[in-house]
């Protein structure tokens, strides 16, 4: 390995890492309970699209998913327990495949904002597990979880809204190779 390739790689895990901790220090600190459900999905989408597009990863999201869980439940920041994994990880799967599939789209504005909604959806798997577990009544457990779900991915389209600018700045002053 080249001197080169290891400042990259170095460079690129250093990222994942501010960013995944970046992601729990907003998660504390949206622990306040300002009644608009869905609000941290905002920064959760926010800190998994970046690390994806600028670093070019095929699995930069879910490193900074899986760092960011495993934290949250080591430092029992839910009431999910482990399951709260879950809520990280489907979000951060669902943008690295969004950029797997459309390599390069990562600085237009309705991609970002479509896989910022269509990754915080992917939270209702974890709600309706987490209902599932407890034993609500199935009818209640979809009514729940889609409402749950709907907050979340509008704040989440926003946050991949916000995470779209800033790639095409990166991209416009060369601090990105091409096709990120």
């Amino acid at each position: 390995m080249t001197d080169q390739a290891s400042a990259t790689g170095l460079r690129d895990t250093l990222l994942v890492g501010f960013c995944a901790l970046f992601l729990l220090v907003t998660k504390l600190a949206l622990r306040l309970n300002l009644g608009i459900p869905g609000h941290a999905m905002f920064f959760t989408i926010f800190f998994l699209i970046l690390p994806r597009a600028v670093t070019g990863r095929k699995l930069a999201a879910t490193a900074t998913g899986l760092a960011a869980g495993l934290a949250s439940v080591l430092l029992g920041m839910g009431k999910g327990g482990p399951l709260l994994l879950l809520k990280f990880l489907f979000p951060s799967l669902c943008v690295d495949l969004a950029f797997l599939l459309f390599p390069g789209m990562g600085g237009s504005l309705l991609f970002c904002t479509l896989v910022g909604f269509v990754a915080a959806a992917t939270r209702i798997v974890g709600v309706a597990v987490t209902d599932w577990l407890v034993g609500m009544d199935p009818a209640i457990i979809m009514a729940h979880a889609f409402i749950k779900t709907l907050g979340g991915a509008l704040f989440g389209a926003l946050g991949g809204l916000a995470a779209a600018p800033i790639i095409r700045k990166l991209k416009a002053r060369g601090l990105l190779p091409q096709g990120r």
